[in-house]
């Protein structure tokens, strides 16, 4: 993974941080609240680069009429990084929550329901040219 590390320093994210995070999401945190306190500080740094993300995926949006349609195929993946984006805020920037790590072919019914909705997002992406 990689953190820009003005926002590193900002919120104490460290390598040890991440693993603190990874303890408290599989739940062998220790008693003193350690792992807890990890999980929330990477879930700043998370905020913070989805937000910037976030706005410029929306600037592309509201510029791709410029874009020559023959070019648009491009834009396909921002679409899912937009989904992405709404998945992460959905679950309060938690980048280590089980929903957001796909499942393979056990997926439950809510990945399953996400996954139908990033391929109805694509396709009519692709049908109409806009995302």
């Amino acid at each position: 993974c990689s953190v820009p590390s003005d926002l590193a320093s900002k919120h104490s994210v460290s390598m040890d941080t991440l693993w603190g995070a990874w303890d408290a999401s599989v739940g062998t945190e220790t008693d003193d609240g350690t792992a807890s306190s990890s999980r929330e500080a990477l879930r700043g740094v998370a905020r913070e680069m989805a937000d910037a993300a976030s706005f410029h995926l929306h600037r592309a949006r509201d510029g791709q009429s410029a874009v020559p349609k023959e070019g648009r195929p491009c834009l396909l993946p921002a679409v899912c990084g937009l989904h992405y984006l709404d998945s992460l805020r959905g679950v309060d920037y938690d980048v280590l929550h089980p929903s957001l790590g796909g499942g393979g072919d056990n997926a439950s019914g809510p990945e399953r329901r996400r996954r139908l909705g990033l391929m109805f997002l694509l396709g009519r992406t692709w049908l109409t040219g806009t995302f």
